[in-house]
């Protein structure tokens, strides 16, 4: 009796804590951007189960500080803003439902870095009240790839390479790692890197050049000894990755490709190859623009008739035809 009394109680308790949990209302979502570069346009948003209560008001606070306010059982104040500093908002980007509430923010700066809070309230009778809040960070963040400088399309086996990395500027320290095909560079291949530092924005914008010197038929970056794959050609890799600490989405990367040659005469014959493939490109491309030029020319000055017009497109297309088959022959 008493195990069968006992037992009536805990599903009662159950049910009860069941039925206030469905009557509760809470924040089941929120999003604010970890990071952000301060030239973006940033959008905050919070969804929310209300559960049958009435919404009453959702409020945004940038470090405990009301900059926004959606008062839906008040429709001529249904939405306020209030002054807070390094927020801005767009009006034109602010949403709010009784499912979820959006903001959208612009002209950021450092001052825009906080604490940015959504919360939610029901009216009466319970009043109940709930929210969520996440950090933001506003930083001068890299807008392009590293950027590899000095380095040739063509070396010998036993030349010296000598290469520069710099990052894009940025206000987070960038860290740059080289990669020999595919193998990443030991510290004594590299010289200390050199940091400018510029003053813009409010921020203090730092660009890292670092120097990579190897040999090119260094054993280390090659899956098979020079002295076996020679005289194969052999492909040189470099990549330069550009990282930003705790924040891997920043991740950023450039790669060239080189072709190594055994001895001098292979590396001069491939170069006047080039440049000789390169000459006759130039000129059957001057020949083609020329002969497009004069069938245009010619279909231009006849008479406008349906029938020449027609002669004179199926021309244009075969001009551009000629010019486009002579271009892919050249690359």
């Amino acid at each position: 009796m008493d195990y069968g009394r006992w037992l009536l109680q805990l599903a009662v308790y159950l049910l009860l804590v069941v039925a206030q949990r469905i009557q509760c209302l809470f924040v089941t979502d929120i999003n604010v951007p970890q990071i952000v570069d301060f030239r973006d346009n940033v959008t905050l948003s919070c969804s929310y189960d209300i559960s049958g209560h009435t919404l009453n008001s959702v409020k945004w606070y940038k470090n405990d500080k009301e900059f926004f306010r959606y008062s839906p059982l008040t429709p001529q104040l249904a939405f306020m803003k209030f002054g807070v500093e390094g927020v801005q908002l767009i009006d034109e980007g602010n949403e709010c439902n009784e499912f979820y509430c959006r903001v959208e923010l612009n002209l950021l700066g450092v001052r825009a870095t906080g604490v940015y809070r959504c919360e939610v309230s029901g009216d009466a009778p319970h009043f109940q009240l709930d929210a969520r809040s996440g950090n933001m960070s506003v930083e001068a963040l890299p807008q392009n790839n590293p950027l590899i400088s000095n380095f040739h399309s063509m070396y010998r086996f036993d030349d010296f390479v000598q290469v520069n990395c710099s990052t894009d500027f940025s206000s987070l320290l960038t860290k740059l790692t080289w990669y020999i095909n595919g193998i990443k560079a030991s510290p004594m291949d590299m010289q200390p890197s050199m940091d400018t530092t510029i003053a813009a924005h409010e921020y203090n914008l730092r660009r890292i050049i670092s120097q990579l010197n190897f040999y090119a038929n260094d054993p280390r970056f090659y899956q098979l000894p020079l002295r076996v794959a020679s005289p194969l050609r052999l492909g040189l890799e470099l990549r330069c990755v550009a990282e930003i600490e705790s924040y891997p989405q920043l991740r950023r990367e450039a790669s060239l490709h080189a072709l190594l040659f055994s001895d001098d005469i292979e590396l001069k014959n491939q170069k006047s190859l080039k440049s000789g493939v390169a000459w006759f490109c130039a000129q059957l491309m001057f020949v083609a623009t020329a002969a497009a030029a004069a069938i245009s020319l010619r279909w231009l000055l006849m008479p406008l008739t349906f029938a020449n017009g027609g002669r004179k497109l199926s021309h244009y297309k075969m001009a551009s035809a000629m010019t486009a088959a002579d271009a892919a022959l050249c690359h």
